[in-house]
């Protein structure tokens, strides 16, 4: 079944429901069905080629542009509102779309593109529509999205219909959505997380609510009053900065919600704690995926503290398994197998080495306990090698963060000429702190290997990190 299978199916049991609703608008699933059909029968679709690329932001209006056009048999090539005009022509060069759709405001102007290449409004390919006896078979794979952009061969990673089914039934499986949800949804539907989200209420037939800018968030909080939500989804770092406000007040607001949902980056101890009191008999959950593999591990945080940092077991029929790099430590790079791991990537061959016998690499290090519980710990890209020694930063990290004044660290490599690495370490003391490097130093001879003893300690203000909360080591130094 496919994502337009599904709402026809909620047109059918409820379509006088509302459906959808941003901050401007509301429908239920009969108009959205409807407008979607209208927006697939564009004339514009006729071409032959098999991509589409779509600008998709935080709207009503991008939800059925996106359903339409997967309704017309096209893929969808989405495309970050804020992306780079280097990214951008790398995507396009890869993905090959014949046009663009977007909104008004958004509409890319790179004038030395060198590319034949039409941009369309939502407004005007619907203006463009016509009445058509059939629509053209749905295409296998429903959108094309790119991890990286960075690269002059950009990885495109084609998200099938059935790997959305495949996901979208786990989810609902183990965290019990139901049509009786409302969904509130501060993410951008451009990243996978998001995307996600639309997906699983679509398929139950739940009310989808959608807001567009998550770092506002009273916002956020008012509206889980406001529009009566049952759920939301948020990334490890908007809940953290929750907990700025009073517990009352967040119990109060998170009163009804059942559900909180987060995703893959370890959520710092005292948050998990906070929310387990927050959420007391209602569920607080993370999963761990990657484009390539969507939702390949579910956690649902308890009253085992244990495993507080843990990303969950597999998902059901999903694989984990674990390729230790060093006989002397148990972590090891994760690879995963399943109906949610993609076949192949979108035209390079290069990246399709990272998919063996249906076993994709993920580049993530990290360990499965006794219970096969998932532990993340890094990247393979992160590991320090020390004159044949490996080291994993977060090891490093994890022991320097026991010292009570310290706010946060984070341990990297740096160039050295007799053992090629040594390790350098980024502190952020806490308010008001008199700490000095001789005490961390100290700290870390009783407590660590030699070997591992950073070599350089610096006082700094910021770590930097993406929106998911993951340090960008690539640009430490």
């Amino acid at each position: 079944m496919n994502i337009i299978d599904s709402l026809r199916n909620n047109v059918e049991k409820h379509p006088s429901k509302i459906g959808f609703i941003d901050e401007e608008n509301n429908i239920t699933f009969q108009e959205m069905l409807n407008c979607v059909e209208k927006f697939s029968s564009s004339e514009l679709f006729k071409n032959k080629n098999q991509t589409v690329g779509l600008i998709l932001e935080n709207s009503i209006q991008d939800i059925i542009a996106y359903l339409g056009i997967i309704n017309s048999g096209k893929i969808v090539h989405i495309i970050p509102p804020n992306i780079t005009k280097k990214n951008f022509i790398n995507q396009i060069n890869s993905s090959n779309p014949y046009i663009i759709i977007c909104s008004e405001k958004n509409q890319i102007n790179f004038s030395n593109f060198d590319k034949d290449l039409a941009i369309y409004t939502n407004e005007e390919i619907i203006s463009k529509s016509t009445i058509q006896e059939k629509i053209p078979n749905i295409n296998k794979i429903a959108y094309l999205i790119y991890t990286s952009g960075t690269t002059s061969e950009p990885k495109g990673v084609p998200i099938s219909h059935e790997m959305i089914e495949f996901t979208t039934k786990n989810i609902v499986k183990v965290l019990g959505y139901s049509k009786n949800d409302v969904d509130l949804t501060p993410l951008p539907l451009y990243h996978s997380f998001g995307l996600g989200c639309l997906h699983t209420s679509i398929y139950v037939g739940s009310t989808f609510v959608l807001l567009k800018n998550s770092n506002n968030l009273e916002d956020v909080l008012n509206s889980l009053k406001k529009y009566n939500a049952t759920t939301l989804a948020v990334v490890p770092p908007t809940l953290t900065k929750f907990l700025k406000f009073e517990n009352q007040y967040l119990h109060e607001k998170f009163s009804n919600i059942r559900l909180i949902i987060t995703n893959s980056t370890s959520i710092p101890k005292k948050t998990v704690n906070d929310f387990k009191q927050i959420m007391k008999n209602r569920k607080l959950a993370t999963y761990y995926g990657l484009t390539e593999a969507s939702r390949s591990t579910f956690m649902i945080f308890n009253e085992n503290s244990k495993l507080d940092e843990s990303v969950g077991k597999a998902a059901p029929g999903v694989k984990i398994k674990i390729k230790k790099f060093d006989k002397k430590l148990k972590v090891g790079e994760i690879v995963i197998q399943g109906k949610n791991v993609i076949k192949n990537y979108w035209k390079n061959s290069i990246a399709d080495k990272n998919l063996e016998s249906g076993w994709l690499q993920t580049n993530d290090i990290g360990y499965l306990d006794n219970d096969e519980n998932l532990f993340l710990v890094g990247r393979n890209d992160d590991v320090i090698n020390i004159g044949g020694e490996k080291v994993i930063p977060s090891e490093i990290e994890e022991i320097i963060k026991q010292i009570p004044e310290i706010e946060d660290a984070v341990a990297f490599g740096i160039d050295n000429k007799i053992f090629g690495k040594t390790i350098k370490v980024n502190v952020i003391k806490k308010k008001n702190s008199n700490l000095e490097k001789i005490k961390i130093l100290s700290y870390c001879l009783k407590n660590l290997e030699k070997f591992k003893i950073p070599s350089k300690i610096e006082f700094v203000d910021k770590i930097p990190k993406n929106e998911y909360g993951k340090v960008k080591r690539s640009i430490l130094k």
